[in-house]
């Protein structure tokens, strides 16, 4: 977690800054820096920097897999996927049913 690591400090110091000239006590003070702090982080790691492969790079983190094909059961029991083009012939007496 290195992005979410070096973000952190960055958004601490801009919100510290704003509560810190606040007129409440610190017991106030320091939930609302954190949870502030930690939600605006997590948002940024999630709609900056997880999802686009150029910010992933800059943060050091792996490209995402790519995504399997879907998985169906087969008739007998294999499983085969759902996509591509896989014409089989349904013997005549299973449509009887």
């Amino acid at each position: 977690m290195l992005p979410f690591y070096l973000l952190h400090e960055p958004v601490i110091v801009a919100f510290a800054w704003i509560i810190v000239r606040w007129h409440a006590p610190i017991l106030a003070k320091y939930p609302i820096l954190v949870a502030a702090s930690f939600t605006t982080t997590l948002v940024i790691y999630e709609l900056a920097i997880r999802r686009y492969r150029i910010t992933r790079l800059l943060f050091g983190m792996k490209p995402k897999a790519p995504r399997r094909p879907a998985t169906i059961p087969d008739r007998r029991g294999g499983k085969r996927t759902s996509g591509g083009c896989q014409h089989e012939r349904i013997p005549r007496h299973h449509l009887d049913r």
